[in-house]
């Protein structure tokens, strides 16, 4: 908006001077720098990195793999990567593996067919080489023993089939002799059966053990009771017990043909020999209980001990 008429200038400001620092010199003191909150600074610093240390020897010491960050990670893409590995392995086609067993056995059926055409070959050609020598190496010994077995196992495989073959069988004998075997329904499995075999062995090494242990006190007692004539068995050799033996069984024969023969003589003959037998057979149940007694008492004493 213009103003006319007479116009008032209005008063010039004057302009503040500029006051022009001077250029800091090197050997002029710097005001501004504090020195106390320097050092505190400085103490601070000191005094946080003294804890940080023991903090980490602390830790350190509760589990020296503490700080390990590499060696963690590592073994945690190991365990990510190994189950990703075992899947391929164990991943194997279904149907594959039944035919590469198939393919197997049609080629082994197939060198023994080729065996066999050469065996006949070689019978033709004997005449030619009859008074050579043949020459076996181990690896063709080897194989025709590997062949061999297949055919063996081959053979009871087919026997097998032809066993338990369902269409061949008139009843149901076999599947009634399997229900004793079932387990659901009440049968005992094959670890049941072989820890009962395995306690009738004990039991059987046990008694045996017993029996044993009887048999040397028996021979170390009965020699005490004077009764029972040891020391003469004792002194007989092995050669004269059987001789003993011989005319002890010719003499019952012999009792035995004269008791046929004669009725008044058998009873004069039986009277003597069961009156002899039963002495001897009293005196040695004595001795036995005997030295059974003592055996008891020696054992018992031994607990006690």
């Amino acid at each position: 908006m213009k103003k006319y008429g007479l116009q008032i200038r209005a008063p010039s400001q004057k302009k503040q001077p500029t006051t022009v620092r001077p250029r800091p010199s090197i050997f002029d003191e710097d005001e501004d720098v504090d020195v106390e909150k320097e050092i505190s600074r400085q103490a601070s610093k000191t005094k946080s990195h003294k804890e940080t240390e023991e903090q980490l020897k602390k830790a350190l010491e509760e589990d020296p793999s503490a700080f390990a960050y590499d060696e963690v990670i590592d073994d945690i893409k190991q365990k990510a990567i190994v189950p990703k590995l075992q899947d391929r392995q164990d991943r194997k086609p279904r149907y594959v593996q039944h035919l590469m067993k198939k393919a197997e056995q049609r080629q082994k059926e197939h060198e023994i067919v080729y065996e066999r055409k050469l065996a006949k070959e070689r019978e033709k050609d004997d005449d030619l080489f009859s008074g050579k020598e043949k020459f076996i190496t181990g690896a063709y010994k080897r194989k025709l023993e590997e062949q061999k077995k297949w055919l063996a196992e081959e053979r009871l495989r087919e026997l097998r089939e032809e066993r338990d073959d369902v269409t061949k069988k008139k009843d149901l004998s076999d599947f009634y002799f399997n229900m004793v075997n079932n387990v659901a329904l009440g049968a005992r499995g094959i670890e049941e059966k072989e820890e009962q075999r395995k306690a009738e062995k004990m039991e059987e090494e046990m008694r045996k053990e017993e029996k044993k242990a009887e048999s040397p006190e028996k021979e170390v007692l009965l020699p005490e009771s004077q009764d029972v004539g040891s020391s003469r068995k004792r002194s007989m050799e092995p050669q004269e017990e059987e001789e003993k033996d011989a005319s002890e069984k010719k003499i019952g024969s012999d009792v035995v043909t004269e008791e046929e023969k004669d009725s008044s003589s058998k009873e004069e003959a039986k009277e003597a020999p069961k009156a002899t037998t039963t002495t001897q057979h009293k005196k040695s149940e004595d001795a036995i209980a005997a030295a059974r007694e003592r055996f008891l008492a020696r054992k018992k004493a031994k607990v006690e001990e």
